[in-house]
């Protein structure tokens, strides 16, 4: 991080997304930053829970003047993690990116890919979901309970249908 370069600035959001602000120097410590959200009493973030890393903030350009992004980071932009705010179908994505780094056969990563598509659809019946969810876990192999796929699966599965799956 240079001192006196552009560098991107931490960002301090609410486990619920609610951003406090989008310019945390990152070379100094943050400070005034509430522990809690005003807005919702959630915890305050101003690093990525997975790896650490600041969350992505206003980019500092020396004698430009700073705007805030248009939109709080769904994800780190250094692990890939979803925060905890992201949506169902960012969390769903964070799957997708995870299982393309896994040597699945390419017919099977084309039925997981559908399978996920039809998890995007929040009218999906249960019966459904538990039959996509079943499709992913059969074709997806060992890669559905190794690395990170096993914390963001039970992050979109429910308790009983993980049950049901033997997730």
């Amino acid at each position: 991080m240079q001192q006196h370069g552009t560098y991107r600035q931490g960002a301090a959001i609410c486990r619920r997304g609610h951003v406090e602000t989008y310019y945390l120097n990152p070379s100094r410590p943050a400070r005034a930053i509430a522990e809690n959200c005003p807005t919702c009493g959630a915890r305050v973030l101003t690093a990525c829970p997975h790896c650490d890393l600041r969350i992505r903030g206003d980019l500092h350009v020396p004698g430009a003047i700073g705007f805030s992004p248009d939109a709080r980071p769904s994800f780190c932009d250094g692990c890939g993690s979803a925060f905890p705010w992201a949506t169902r179908e960012e969390r769903i994505y964070e799957l997708e990116n995870l299982l393309d780094e896994e040597d699945i056969d390419e017919a099977d990563r084309a039925v997981i890919q559908e399978a996920l598509g039809r998890l995007r659809n929040a009218n999906l019946s249960e019966r459904d979901e538990k039959q996509a969810w079943e499709t992913i876990k059969r074709r997806a192999g060992r890669a559905v309970t190794s690395g990170p796929v096993p914390r963001v699966i039970e992050g979109l599965v429910s308790a009983a249908l993980r049950q049901q799956l033997g997730l």
